[in-house]
């Protein structure tokens, strides 16, 4: 989403500008927290604010690779990643579960961005279209690209740890 330069970025964005408008959406919504922040700052109103005094509003922006309708794999499955640089396929009930269960770890997922996608489909954004198209899988470490920001887990929480907020 925001690489522009990358193949994937340059072929999705032909169809309407797809990426160009979830990065402005992206964008506008840690705007509205952030004005949401400095709001709560203003009132001083601490009905809305945990322990360490920020708003208990959250988001988290997920950005799935693209999407299958294969069963799901499960947590084990997964890989999270942030910075937009690895993407690759996952199953649309991955996500969904993926997405519910981010909203019961909101001190791991709130204010996070990141990227999610079967580990084993892991590309860099370079090659990642072309493996998907071919539905192929890294078939040993040598092929797998690390950007040092992968999250693995053998549960919910576990694959959250370690998220960097935004």
């Amino acid at each position: 989403v925001s690489k522009p330069n990358s193949p994937v970025y340059k072929f999705l964005n032909i169809f309407g500008r797809i990426m160009e408008e979830k990065i402005k959406g992206e964008d506008d919504l840690r705007d509205m927290y952030k004005r949401l922040d400095k709001e709560e700052a203003h009132l001083n109103n601490n009905n809305n604010k945990d322990a360490t005094g920020r708003c208990r509003c959250t988001y988290t922006v997920i950005r799935p690779g693209g999407l299958t309708v294969e069963n799901a794999r499960g947590v084990k499955a997964l890989e999270l990643n942030q910075g937009d640089a690895k993407s690759g396929r996952i199953a649309r009930a991955d996500v969904a579960a993926l997405c519910i269960e981010a909203t019961f770890y909101p001190k791991m997922t709130g204010g996070t961005t990141f990227e999610c996608y079967d580990a084993d489909t892991g590309k860099t954004l370079a090659a990642v279209g072309a493996n998907n198209l071919m539905r192929g899988r890294n078939k040993s470490t040598d092929d797998v690209y690390m950007s040092g920001r992968e999250r693995r887990g053998d549960s919910w929480e576990g694959i959250f740890v370690g998220l960097e907020k935004d």
